[in-house]
C-alpha cells in the first residue's frame, strides 16, 4: 500500500485519503473534536498559546469590526435624538419670538421696538435651524444603509470564518490527541495520524481564505466608513456655518442699532404679600422706633449728673412751699371771717393748726418729695387732721 502511494503527491494523497474514508464514524469524530474545541471557547478555558498567537492579526481586525459595528449603532441613536431636539429647540424659540413680538406691539416705547425686533430675529433663527435637518437626515440614510449592507456582509464573512476556525482548532485537538498514541512501526495508527493530517490541512485552507476575506473586508469597511462621513458631514457643516453666519449676522445689527438705550433694573420677588401685610409691618416698624427712641431718652435722663437731680428736687421743694404757705394765707383770711360772724371760739384751734403747719413744713423741708409719701402712710391721723383743718 505504501509503494501504491509513493507515485502520487501529498494533495491527491490526501483526496485518496478522504474519499477512502468518508465512514459516519469518521464523521462523528471531527464532529466530536470541533464540539469539544466549541466549548473549550465558550467556557473561556486556556488555549494553545502559540495558535493563539498565530491569529493575533485576525483578533486586531475583528475588534476593528465590532468597533465599527458598535458606533455605527450609536451614531444612529445620536441623529434621532440630535433632530428631536432640533426641532424642539426650533419650536420653543418660535414661541419666544412670537411672543416677544406680540409684547412688543402693545409697548410704544423703545423698549417695544426692541421687543419685536427680537422676536422677529428669534422667528428667523427657528426657521433658519430646522434647515439643519435635511444633512442629518441624509447622514442617517447613509448610515443605515451602510450599516444594512456592508456591515451585514462582513458580519456573515465574520461568522463563516469563526465556524472555520473553530473546525481547524478542533481538528488540531484531534492530530494532538492521536500524535500522543502514534507508534511508527504500527501501520494501522499512521494510516489514522494522516486521516486526521489531511483533515488538518482542508481546515486550515478553508480557514485562511476566509480569513483573508475578512481582513480584506474589515480594511475595506474603515475606509468607506470613513469616506461616508466626510462626505456627508461636510454638507452638514457647511450647512451649519450659513445658520451660523445668519443669525449672528442678525443679532449682531439688532446690537448695533439699539445701542445707547436705558437699561432697566429688575427685581425677582421670591414671595408674593398682600398690602396689609405690608401696612401692619410698617406699623410695628415705627411702633419699634418709638420704642427705641423712647427707651434711649429715659437712658438720658437716668444718665444725668446727681446734682441736676439734687437741684431739681430743691425747686421742686420750694414751689410746694410757695403753695401751702399761699395755703396758709388763704386760711388765715378765711379765719378772720369766721371770727368776724362767729365769733373767737375757733381761735385755739386755728392757731394750733397753724403751728402744726409751720412745724410740717418745717419738718418737710429737710425730706425729699419721694418720702412725704412714706411720712403721710407711716402717719394717716395727721394727714386727715390737715385735711379737716383745710376743710
Amino acid at each position: 500500500l505504501t509503494c501504491h502511494y509513493s507515485g502520487y503527491s501529498r494533495d491527491y494523497l490526501d483526496r485518496f485519503v478522504q474519499s477512502q474514508d468518508s465512514s459516519v464514524v469518521n464523521k462523528f469524530q471531527q464532529k466530536y473534536w470541533k464540539t469539544k474545541q466549541t466549548l473549550i471557547k465558550v467556557t473561556g478555558k486556556k488555549e494553545d498559546e502559540h495558535v493563539v498567537a498565530s491569529d493575533a492579526d485576525l483578533d486586531a481586525k475583528l475588534e476593528v469590526f465590532h468597533s465599527i459595528q458598535r458606533t455605527c449603532m450609536e451614531l444612529l441613536k445620536v441623529i434621532e435624538q440630535y433632530q428631536r431636539r432640533i426641532c424642539f429647540l426650533s419650536q420653543e424659540e418660535n414661541e419666544l419670538g412670537r411672543f416677544l413680538r406680540s409684547q412688543g406691539s402693545q409697548d410704544k416705547t423703545r423698549a417695544g421696538k426692541i421687543m419685536q425686533a427680537t422676536g422677529k430675529a428669534l422667528c428667523f433663527s427657528s426657521q433658519q435651524r430646522l434647515a439643519l435637518r435635511n444633512p442629518l437626515c441624509r447622514l442617517y440614510q447613509e448610515v443605515e444603509t451602510f450599516r444594512y449592507r456592508a456591515i451585514s456582509d462582513t458580519w456573515l464573512t465574520v461568522n463563516r470564518m469563526e465556524q472555520s476556525r473553530t473546525e481547524y482548532r478542533g481538528a488540531l485537538l484531534w492530530m494532538k490527541d492521536v500524535s500522543q498514541e502514534l507508534d511508527p512501526d504500527t501501520h494501522k495508527q499512521m494510516e489514522k495520524f494522516r486521516k486526521v493530517q489531511a483533515q488538518v490541512r482542508t481546515t486550515k485552507t478553508s480557514f485562511d481564505k476566509l480569513k483573508t476575506d475578512v481582513c480584506q473586508k474589515v480594511d475595506l469597511l474603515g475606509a468607506s466608513r470613513c469616506n461616508l462621513l466626510s462626505h456627508v458631514l461636510t454638507t452638514y457643516q457647511t450647512t451649519l456655518l450659513h445658520f451660523w453666519e445668519k443669525t449672528s449676522h442678525t443679532m449682531a445689527a439688532i446690537h448695533e442699532s439699539f445701542k445707547g438705550c436705558q437699561h432697566y433694573e429688575f427685581s425677582t420677588l421670591k414671595t408674593l404679600q398682600d398690602p396689609m401685610d405690608k401696612l401692619a409691618k410698617k406699623k410695628g416698624k415705627k411702633k419699634s422706633k418709638a420704642e427705641t427712641e423712647d427707651g434711649k431718652k429715659e437712658m438720658k435722663i437716668l444718665s444725668r449728673p446727681i446734682q441736676e437731680l439734687e437741684g431739681e428736687e430743691k425747686d421742686s421743694m420750694a414751689l410746694l412751699n410757695e403753695i401751702l404757705g399761699g395755703m396758709s394765707v388763704d386760711e388765715g383770711d378765711f379765719s378772720r371771717e369766721w371770727t368776724e360772724v362767729f365769733g373767737d371760739s375757733e381761735e385755739g384751734t386755728s392757731a394750733a393748726s397753724g403751728r402744726q403747719a409751720e412745724a410740717q413744713q418745717k419738718e418737710n423741708s429737710f425730706f425729699l418729695p419721694s418720702q412725704l409719701l412714706d411720712q403721710s402712710l407711716n402717719n394717716p391721723q395727721s394727714s386727715l387732721s390737715v385735711k379737716h383743718t383745710w376743710a
